[in-house]
């Protein structure tokens, strides 16, 4: 028999930004900001790679690093343009303004801009290795005796001390909310669609149900 696409997809339910699994587990969603090596100097280059390292061999938890690349939506920004250009009352800028756009939209249209984005996916397992020595029985009531909210304070600890270093490292980061954590998976599972491009009566209805 013929399964559903979204049987594929191990998430159970979306609560205080994080993905909770079928099984239990947690998982958090970090953006981090890229960075063009090749314009760094090559002791910047050197430095950052070290700090990266350094971060990685200091984590004592499993860490699932996700890069997607999409075509470009400057949606946002062409209407933040349209609207400076309806309140513009000086003639040459509003020109300039109009061919502007005009430029953005043709470009856009006739090529392939991407987007690259990095996230960060911040685990908590119920099969944790604190229980990995017990008794199966003994384990199975163990992962049925922790709470939610202990397993979600354990998460919460990671990804504050991964958006810590993160931070030392000059990076910029971003934890992602209940709502940006389901435009992630319509955006994951419609690839075709410019990014960012959920429609806006889904959101509507899930802010409501949230």
């Amino acid at each position: 028999m013929i399964q559903p696409t979204f049987s594929l997809i191990k998430i159970k339910d979306i609560q205080k930004n994080c993905f909770i699994l079928e099984n239990g587990s947690l998982r958090a969603v970090i953006e981090v900001t890229g960075v063009n090596l090749s314009l760094l100097s090559e002791q910047e280059q050197e430095t950052l790679i070290s700090q990266f390292r350094r971060l990685l061999d200091g984590l004592d938890f499993p860490l699932e690093i996700l890069t997607i690349s999409r075509q470009e939506n400057i949606a946002d920004y062409l209407k933040t343009l349209n609207l400076r250009l309806n309140q513009e009352d000086n003639m040459l800028i509003k020109f300039q303004l109009e061919e502007y756009i005009a430029f953005l939209k043709d470009y856009l249209d006739n090529h392939n801009i991407m987007k690259k984005i990095f996230y960060l996916i911040v685990p908590y397992d119920v099969l944790d290795i604190k229980f990995a020595i017990l008794p199966k029985n003994k384990k199975e009531q163990s992962l049925i005796d922790q709470s939610f909210e202990s397993k979600l304070q354990q998460l919460e600890i990671r990804a504050n001390y991964l958006q810590e270093a993160i931070s030392a490292m000059g990076l910029q980061s971003h934890r992602l909310s209940d709502i940006e954590l389901i435009e992630l998976m319509f955006e994951v599972y419609n690839p075709n669609l410019r990014w960012q491009q959920l429609p806006s009566q889904v959101i509507q209805k899930l802010t409501e149900q949230l």
